[in-house]
């Protein structure tokens, strides 16, 4: 089976033998190097929804994981120790191990998210860490996604200067009740001069794309100027990632991230960057895989 990149390579050499013309959108990310496992200790038993801060070595993670008199399974903070990703049972404290999902962000914050369905209680908020004591807990920004009776995830949280004080973006996923209806991406933020989070149209090109893109997973790069998604699109059954670039203050549907040696049929999810996105994580086959990004031989001098 042809591998993705050398097939995109394969198309735009017939075109040119044709004498066609084909327009290869831009990569916003990558392309990416071949895959690496990434190693997590087996005491993280069923793990996955990875993510990692700017430093490289520390994370969250969801998994089962040894406790005294058995396992707790929830999200749970990790470290890179030894080369290997295990719990970090210095932080794996409070209320992060009873959500349903959750990923890091910078600066002792965070990302969780609890399944309420048919219920009216809160889903997606931001948590924080308490160097003081040592746990974590809800942050002080309240409620992201305010929809009540309907269940959300959520990718990164992203805090930027404005100003004398900062404004914050989220992404979350609204998942839908049935297979007929797509999930819809939503992205709010949180000016300083308001007081709670605000639905942004900025995903709204993308919900109403003509491709018919269902997306499972969004996170943005530090400086909310792209953003790296999991979508099946159309009637395929196969999850893709792609990669979008804000123009006008908004997103929409972008071209599919090339990675090396991954085939052109694999079922890809749970993508996670780091800050400019030159690092992808994602989940293939039951584990979480790291690509490098590579130059692009098709991008002329």
């Amino acid at each position: 089976m042809f591998r993705a990149v050398g097939l995109a390579l394969l198309w735009i050499g017939c075109d040119q033998a044709l004498g066609l013309e084909r327009e290869v959108p831009p990569a916003v990310c990558g392309p990416f190097a071949e895959p690496t496992l990434v190693p997590v200790h087996p005491e993280l038993v069923d793990a996955h929804d990875f993510s990692v801060d700017s430093s490289g070595l520390r994370g969250m993670i969801y998994a089962m994981f040894p406790r005294t008199g058995g396992r707790l399974t929830g999200v749970h903070a990790i470290k890179l120790e030894g080369g290997m990703w295990r719990g970090d049972t210095a932080r794996d404290n409070g209320a992060i191990n009873s959500l349903d999902g959750g990923h890091i962000a910078e600066d002792n914050a965070a990302v969780g998210w609890i399944v309420k369905e048919g219920q009216d209680l809160p889903e997606v908020r931001e948590y924080t860490f308490s160097t003081v004591n040592s746990m974590w807990g809800q942050g002080s920004s309240g409620v992201v996604d305010p929809l009540q009776g309907q269940t959300s995830t959520a990718g990164n949280l992203i805090v930027l200067p404005y100003g004398t004080s900062t404004i914050r973006f989220m992404v979350t996923i609204l998942m839908s009740d049935t297979l007929a209806t797509p999930n819809t991406m939503r992205i709010f933020q949180l000016a300083p001069t308001r007081p709670t989070w605000e639905l942004t149209p900025q995903a709204d090109p993308l919900k109403t794309s003509r491709a018919k893109v269902n997306p499972s997973a969004g996170v943005m790069t530090a400086d909310h100027g792209a953003l790296v998604y999991a979508a099946k699109v159309g009637s395929s059954m196969i999850s893709r990632l792609f990669a979008s670039a804000r123009e006008r203050d908004e997103f929409a549907h972008g071209p599919e991230l090339r990675i090396d040696g991954v085939e052109s049929d694999a079922d890809l999810t749970e993508p996670w960057i780091n800050a400019d996105c030159s690092v992808l994580y994602f989940r293939r086959d039951g584990a979480t895989w790291m690509a490098t990004a590579v130059d692009d031989p098709g991008a002329g001098p």
